[in-house]
């Protein structure tokens, strides 16, 4: 009787160490997607920002016709 109940009671812990491990596991995947989110949105925020001045550049080569004098676009 006693060996069961040590049985049942290293069962129970190994399951609650399981749950444990397997939670911190999850939340260690959901970080990870989390940061990679965030560097996509900035990646996609940086490209923006170098459209929109390819874009003025063009724009004021259209108005003025000819190129800028400074050559370096980015």
């Amino acid at each position: 009787m006693n060996n069961q109940n040590f049985a049942l009671i290293a069962q129970r812990k190994l399951e609650e160490k399981r749950a444990r491990a397997l939670e911190k596991m999850q939340n260690e995947i959901a970080k990870a997607h989390r940061k990679a989110e965030e560097r996509k949105a900035s990646a996609e925020a940086k490209r923006g920002t170098k459209v929109a001045r390819v874009l003025e550049i063009a724009n004021l080569m259209r108005a003025v016709g000819r190129a800028p004098t400074k050559r370096s676009f980015f």
